[in-house]
């Protein structure tokens, strides 16, 4: 029913309560989200997205999915999901995979500069529980890595790896 839905043209605020209106269609647009549907599982993970409060207790059995689900997406809906796990208190058992996912995104300096800004906010976030971790900021924030992102993306990077120093 949702991917049917998903394929349509639909109002995010119908798609968001319907989401919300029950288990079976949360659990179907999750599905869909963590797959590799073109133009489907994009969308559903933009849904997802707009239909969660943060910490939204109906996504933590679904971290490790979710996580898993990154590599080989398109930029876009990679991003998605890296805007509903940053959304989420990510226990300590994932923080490792999703660091070293998000360093690979990051360190691909011809991704797309949302998705590359939503990597480094998720290794920030991470960085900032490890003192060990934020010494690698300073190298990963050089110019090589920030060259290719526009003056305002480049300045919040900037930033953010200023305030985990």
């Amino acid at each position: 029913m949702m991917r049917e839905k998903l394929l349509g043209r639909f109002r995010k605020d119908d798609m968001v309560a319907l989401v919300n209106s029950s288990t079976e269609c949360f659990d179907e647009t999750l599905d869909l989200a963590t797959q590799n549907i073109e133009l489907v599982s994009w969308r559903a993970a933009w849904v997802l997205f707009h239909s969660m409060k943060r910490n939204d207790q109906r996504f933590f059995p679904f971290i490790h999915q979710m996580i898993m689900a990154i590599p080989g997406k398109n930029d876009g809906h990679q991003r998605e999901i890296l805007r509903i796990i940053e959304q989420l208190e990510v226990p300590e058992e994932h923080e490792g995979v999703l660091f070293d996912l998000c360093m690979t995104i990051w360190e691909q300096t011809g991704r797309i500069p949302s998705l590359r800004l939503f990597a480094f906010r998720t290794i920030c976030r991470i960085a900032s529980k490890y003192p060990e971790l934020k010494s690698e900021l300073s190298f990963i924030t050089q110019s090589h890595y920030t060259d290719s992102l526009s003056p305002g993306i480049r300045r919040a990077v900037q930033s953010m790896a200023g305030e985990n120093r």
